[in-house]
């Protein structure tokens, strides 16, 4: 009898010997199947939190498209006899809204100084700007054609664009009293053309100030459909040939 016990109670620890290494394999399992569950909760979350800013952003991007297209119609109503004989063009770019004004509108020939026409062009088109997008980065270009320069005032036509540039620039914060953090210039002098500089027609194209307008986000946030700026013209008499 006492033989039967001492079998009995050496299987009983035989098998809770057994026994345990399986419980410690099936906390251990339960715990992975815990900390499992925990992350795919996280990343629910994070998942959540993403489109809830991706749509946020789309809506802002519509926001800004429509805006920058409203702008365009302010500019295409505004400057109809501007736009007619190709002083003036505006599109909706990938860049943002593009206002694109002819040298000779704006300066003095051969100079950085506004002309009487081009400030009262410029005092124009400062409300337009002010009304339709407030707030926006007003990003002023600088562009020349390939002819020699016919003054010594400037070292080369980089220097040149960017004066033209920070004129208008100035004109706008000074002069017109908008918001001096909204704006930048810059100068191309002639290596972004419009057009050919082989014509008089395109050499007068090239000749101009861009102005960029886009949102605090920047062009990455405006979506097609886009515009393309209006083309040089097969046909039309020749502008006079002025730096």
């Amino acid at each position: 009898m006492k033989t039967g016990y001492c079998l009995m109670g050496i299987m009983v620890a035989a098998l809770a010997g057994c026994a345990t290494p399986d419980d410690g394999h099936l906390k251990m399992l339960e715990d992975q199947l815990a900390r499992s569950r925990d992350q795919v909760e996280a990343f629910d979350k994070e998942n959540r939190r993403i489109n809830e800013e991706v749509e946020l952003f789309r809506k802002a991007q519509n926001v800004d498209r429509d805006q920058l297209f409203a702008a365009r119609d302010a500019f295409v109503n505004n400057f109809k006899g501007e736009i007619q004989d190709q002083s003036l063009a505006v599109a909706v770019t990938v860049r943002g809204l593009v206002l694109v004004i002819s040298a000779e509108k704006l300066f003095v020939s051969g100079s950085d100084a506004l002309s009487p026409e081009g400030k009262t062009l410029l005092d124009r088109v400062a409300p337009v700007i002010d009304m339709t997008l407030p707030g926006y980065y007003v990003y002023i270009e600088g562009h020349t054609d390939n002819q020699p320069l016919a003054v010594f005032e400037w070292k080369s036509d980089w220097e040149f664009s960017f004066a033209r540039a920070l004129s208008v620039l100035k004109y706008f914060a000074e002069v017109k009293k908008m918001d001096p953090l909204r704006f930048s210039a810059g100068g191309f002098g002639q290596y972004r053309p419009r057009a050919t500089n082989e014509t008089k027609e395109g050499r007068s194209l090239n000749r101009r100030i861009e102005l960029i307008i886009l949102p605090q986000r920047g062009p990455a946030s405006v979506e097609p459909p886009v515009e393309e700026l209006p083309a040089l013209p097969a046909e039309g008499p020749a502008p006079t040939e002025t730096s």
